[in-house]
């Protein structure tokens, strides 16, 4: 029964009369309109078929569920567990806390009986898919959302119809669309009798959504609705509404004359401010701040607090918190006009300093009906904070997963200036095949402690910069950390000192400025073949060995970052841009003598001095729903010009690995043409290069559905490190006549798992062409050696959590 589901060449529907399974759908004859556009409009999606083939084996399990699936039995269900919940209810009908522990039980309970009432079992919600059937109502429907649709977006004359095309026993629907003349806005004109509220909107009239020369389209109405209410409401005028905007679309004039393939019109737009077109535009009168009692606990009225300060009301019930910081974050101020924009603003400052559960904003007339009393009210979160997590490491699916853990604790409002201490410990073990020709594992150790102190607002000398950065989300934050990394090459441990500076001037823009970060890096211990390699590459001219002495690292950095990407839902239109500077040792160039006082404390210690860049952007172009296209160029540089002649190794840049070229091994590409660096026991080693440039396209689409997203990618990537350094050898150095055959070239595919709380990623890279070998290598991938790494070509399976870029 199973089986004659899983490969019928069509579903077999069970009605008594003749019904005909919808097949696909497509749409023809338009010009300007996307199809994605119009089969939006569709809510109707046929089957699935197995590899674009006429089997549907999701209708077959649906089918095979139904076998043992009785609906009236699981109605009955649901009608039992709310006859259970009502009568538990009455009982504790005067226990309140007993009666919310009752509603939050039968709450799932009731959920589930549902879900299996109107879904089915297993089998039918969750591993097969409903039959879907062919039905001419929704489909003259569909024609005419359609029709809807271009003439909201000017096609004034256009026409939608279908034909039904019938294989076997499916309907495949042809919609055959008749765009005609567009029509495009000829001028516009507002009109608008209060002379405030007129000159508000025409000094901001480059931002409107209706200009001339543009297309007629439907939606541009609606937002400029939205605008001008934005733009009044931040003016004062808390009482006007979008609904007060109308419009007079004058179509009488036509061009036809001069272009017959466009019709104009001149849209009017009408403003009502109201009561005699001279409204109230609102002041604010007073505002209060109140720290309500945490959740669960009873609000004491005569314990409060009251402060005033500049202004502004505090009522405190449980936790204080200092008034001069929640100042910087209040933008309401008593004696201005009302603002919705600040309004908002001061809710998201409020929200953003990670001190409250709940952050709610009312306001109530005076007795003047022109002005407002504004109400902040906010439920602080738990002071302390402690959570835990562990999982699996894998760089590489050829190794063995190795584990990981985080502990994570964290204090509120540590001095009552809403700072927040944060303590954070984490252990790992990477494992992945370090070398070549055996079966080896490469086996990283890694401990971790940093502590941090953040402050909600910049720490300059005098105040400086702090009220003009209040609404940017300013943060200091002070931090001390320990690193211990234990690797097959060497044992590292880095001792850090940083204050950073961050502030966020719009949701899409970030900036951290870092004054002061201070690293003490030892290496303690070195393999004596690593050594021996270290040594080897001295005699040639490259000093990487400076890299490994104990040291000092002193550096002022900055980061810039630029991103329009949602951080959930479907792929959009964006941009991402990130550029970072870095100078290393700029301190010892302003202040030389404190290279002694340093090594009075810390003993003998190597000093770098080193400018660092790093550039990296991406594109992103949404092809349907759930599909896009993502490009990315990643690029960077260190130059050193101190006596070591080096950057310290963690300076270096890499290439290879899930986040970067994934048809080689992480970190392992280049530099150059150089070869895999392999030390005298066959270790493949990181190859670091002084300057790095890649690039990555990559075709994201969508595969299946199964508890979550089963998507899949195509990519392609290029790239490669190089050195910068005279002493560097010729197959290492960055040289522009010899550039282009040093690219490495590697394609692929991924399969990523989207659980809409993370994304599981599979990604299978090939080299195309290998600057070691100086040759395209894709035709000597061999099937029967796919995961054999001696080859000159193998299939590379890289494992990451979230999207490589």
């Amino acid at each position: 029964m199973i089986l004659a589901g899983l490969f019928a060449c069509s579903p077999k529907s069970s009605s008594p009369t003749k019904s005909y399974f919808l097949g696909t759908s497509s749409i023809k004859g338009n010009h300007i309109i996307s199809d994605s556009d119009l089969e939006a409009l569709i809510p109707q999606k046929p089957n699935r078929r197995l590899l674009g083939l006429p089997f549907f084996p999701y209708v077959g399990l649906y089918r095979f569920g139904e076998l043992f699936y009785n609906r009236e039995e699981k109605q009955r269900k649901v009608i039992e567990v709310t006859q259970k919940y009502q009568n538990e209810s009455r009982i504790y009908e005067n226990n309140p806390r007993k009666l919310e522990k009752i509603q939050g039980r039968y709450a799932k309970k009731l959920e589930k009986a549902q879900v299996r009432a109107e879904q089915g079992n297993f089998w039918m919600r969750v591993l097969g898919e409903a039959p879907v059937y062919y039905h001419l109502a929704e489909v003259t429907l569909n024609a005419e959302k359609m029709q809807k649709y271009l003439y909201n977006n000017g096609f004034f004359e256009s026409t939608v119809t279908f034909k039904p095309d019938t294989i076997f026993n499916r309907i495949r629907v042809n919609y055959l669309v008749t765009e005609n003349r567009p029509t495009m806005i000829r001028g516009v004109e507002y009109q608008v009798k209060n002379y405030f509220a007129d000159s508000i909107i025409s000094a901001n009239n480059k931002d409107a959504a209706l200009t001339s020369k543009k297309r007629y389209d439907g939606d541009s109405f609606e937002e400029e609705r939205v605008r001008i209410e934005t733009l009044l409401r931040n003016q004062g005028y808390m009482g006007f509404s979008r609904q007060n905007i109308s419009y007079l679309v004058n179509d009488t004039i036509t061009n036809a004359a001069t272009d017959s393939n466009f019709k104009s019109v001149d849209v009017q737009v009408r403003v009502d401010m109201g009561q005699a077109n001279q409204p109230v535009r609102y002041k604010i009168n007073s505002v209060n701040f109140e720290v309500l009692p945490p959740s669960g606990t009873a609000d004491l009225s005569s314990e409060k607090d009251t402060v005033t300060y500049q202004g502004i009301k505090y009522i405190f019930s449980d936790k204080r918190f200092a008034t001069k910081i929640l100042d910087s974050k209040i933008q309401v101020r008593p004696g201005a006009f009302y603002s919705q924009k600040k309004e908002r603003d001061t809710q998201q400052q409020l929200s953003l300093t990670d001190q409250f559960d709940f952050v709610n904003y009312s306001y109530t007339l005076d007795s003047t009906g022109k002005a407002i009393n504004s109400f902040f009210k906010v439920i602080p979160l738990k002071k302390y904070q402690i959570s835990t997590d562990v999982g699996l490491n894998v760089i590489q699916l050829q190794g063995a997963p190795g584990p990981f853990a985080n502990l994570s604790y964290k204090i509120r409002n540590v001095f009552n200036g809403l700072e927040n201490f944060e303590a954070n410990v984490r252990g790992g073990i990477e494992l992945v095949p370090g070398f070549v020709g055996n079966s080896s594992i490469y086996r990283s150790e890694e401990l971790a402690l940093n502590t941090s102190l953040i402050f909600p607002r910049l720490l300059t000398p005098k105040g400086f910069l702090q009220r003009q950065t209040a609404g940017f989300n300013p943060r200091t934050q002070v931090g001390l950390g320990y690193n211990y990394v234990n690797r097959p090459e060497y044992t590292r441990t880095n001792l850090k000192v940083a204050m950073t500076y961050s502030w966020q001037p719009t949701n899409r823009t970030l900036f951290n400025l870092s004054l002061v970060d201070l690293n003490i890096l030892n290496t303690q211990n070195i393999r004596a073949d690593f050594k021996g390699l270290l040594d080897t590459l001295q005699m040639q001219g490259n000093n990487l060995i400076n890299s490994f002495q104990k040291s000092f690292v002193s550096d002022i950095n900055f980061n810039f970052t630029y991103n329009t990407n949602a951080l959930i839902g479907p792929p959009k239109n964006a941009r991402y841009f990130r550029i970072a500077l870095e100078s290393g040792g700029t301190s010892l160039n302003v202040l030389p003598k404190q290279e002694d006082l340093i090594k009075n404390v810390f003993g003998d210690l190597q000093f770098y001095k080193y400018l660092r860049w790093n550039a990296d952007y991406r594109r992103y172009w949404p092809v349907g729903k759930k599909s896009a296209f993502v490009a990315r160029v990643n690029t960077g540089a260190v130059y050193s010009y101190g006596d070591s002649k080096v950057p310290p190794y963690e300076k270096y840049f890499f290439a290879g690995g899930s986040n970067s070229l994934r048809a080689w091994l992480p970190r392992r590409l280049g530099p150059g043409s150089s070869p895999p660096r392999l030390t005298s026991n066959n270790l493949s080693i990181e190859s670091p290069g002084e300057f790095l440039l890649e690039g990555n396209l990559e075709w994201r689409g969508y595969l299946a559905k199964f508890f979550g997203d089963i998507n899949y990618a195509l990519f392609i990537d290029a790239g490669n490190v190089w050195n910068l350094n005279s002493n560097a050898t010729e197959s290492q150095k960055f040289e522009a006549s010899s550039f282009l055959r040093e690219v490495a070239v590697g394609t692929g595919f991924g399969i990523r798992y989207d659980l809409s709380f993370f994304i599981l990623r599979f990604d299978f890279g090939i080299k195309v062409y290998d600057p070691a070998l100086q040759r395209f290598v894709l035709d000597e991938l061999q099937l029967n050696r796919l995961f054999k790494r001696t080859q000159s070509n193998f299939l590379n399976i890289n494992l990451g959590v979230g999207y490589p870029f």
